[in-house]
């Protein structure tokens, strides 16, 4: 394996942030509104009055009847930046893997996976691009943790796939205006306990908003996901529109949104070996994460209400249903 002590701590951070945006936004595509308008229909109302913390979390974990996700014709978009088209498969609950391009017929510009031992990412036009990878458990307890501040199953999550553990610790229900329901968590993460503000729909469960915070204020994450489908045929609901944020108020900040136009579900994903491998790009070295020197410890200055803001140019959190839907869940109709 080779290992370049020289790499730039800020070049492979900065590399990190961008793979993990990468690898939210494939599922989501720009083709979302004709999609949406031919098969979006309502699902069975969750609640029958004020639903308990169980009923909610029971809603909630509706997405884990969905094994394995496959999404084309995926966009994401970010201000300054070229649309990125791609393609993005998940099978629970480790794995997933994202490639991207900026057109169908070029050459692969970002490839990030995970596989139960292992995750990696490449990012073709870098200052140092090489391969980085890290194994899942040396993520918290090694220098990997400084570029990977959030546990990669967060991932899933953010696209949709959100799971709350029955052992877990949780709170709530809070009722809050405009007919949501607010779930308040806390759970371990590579970089310290993790507090979460999830905001629930109060008909249908569908999760609205996620937002990570660590125990010295600083954020790691905030969500906001809409254009919500109903699928009978594996009963549950996904959304077709997320809005991410990552690390806001750092020098690392990102925002972004993600378009999916179609999803197929728990369908026959390919070639196991060789979607679920560690890749290998010519002149590319493979690194360690675990083995890199951490960066320079700087202050951390939470951001302001003003400061956390919706990324610019991004429509606000909405959830649009259309109907009629086609009685078939094939998506790549």
């Amino acid at each position: 394996m080779i290992h370049r002590q020289t790499t730039s701590v800020h070049s492979i951070t900065r590399t990190v942030v961008a793979f993990v945006a990468s690898c939210t936004l494939v599922l989501t595509g720009c083709p979302w509104q004709s999609y949406v308008q031919k098969h979006s229909g309502l699902p069975p109302v969750a609640f029958q009055g004020t639903p308990t913390l169980e009923q909610l979390m029971s809603a909630v974990n509706t997405t884990q009847l969905v094994k394995q996700l496959q999404s084309q014709g995926a966009r994401l978009s970010i201000a300054g930046a070229p649309t990125l088209k791609a393609q993005m498969i998940v099978e629970q609950p480790r794995k997933f893997r994202l490639t991207a391009g900026l057109f169908d017929f070029t050459a692969t510009e970002v490839d990030f996976g995970s596989n139960d031992q292992l995750a990696w990412l490449w990012v073709k036009q870098q200052p140092d691009p090489a391969i980085y990878y890290v194994h899942h458990d040396q993520l918290a307890t090694t220098a990997a943790r400084n570029f990977l501040p959030i546990d990669l199953n967060w991932i899933t999550e953010a696209i949709g796939l959100v799971y709350l553990d029955p052992a877990g610790y949780h709170e709530g229900p809070f009722e809050l205006e405009g007919r949501k329901y607010e779930i308040r968590s806390r759970f371990p993460s590579p970089s310290g306990e993790v507090s979460r503000r999830m905001i629930v729909d109060d008909r249908f469960g569908w999760v609205l908003e996620q937002h990570l915070t660590l125990a010295n204020g600083q954020i790691l994450a905030s969500v906001k996901a809409s254009e919500h489908s109903f699928y009978p045929r594996h009963g549950v609901s996904l959304p077709h529109r997320v809005q991410i944020q990552l690390l806001p108020g750092t020098e690392n900040q990102l925002a972004f949104q993600i378009d999916v136009p179609r999803y197929q579900i728990n369908n026959n994903i390919g070639d196991a070996s060789q979607i679920w491998s560690l890749p290998e790009y010519d002149g590319y070295p493979q690194i360690d994460m675990s083995k890199i020197a951490p960066p320079e410890v700087g202050r951390y200055a939470p951001p302001t209400i003003q400061q956390q803001v919706p990324p610019a140019g991004l429509n606000s959190n909405q959830t649009r249903i259309a109907s009629p839907r086609y009685s078939s869940d094939l998506l790549s109709r």
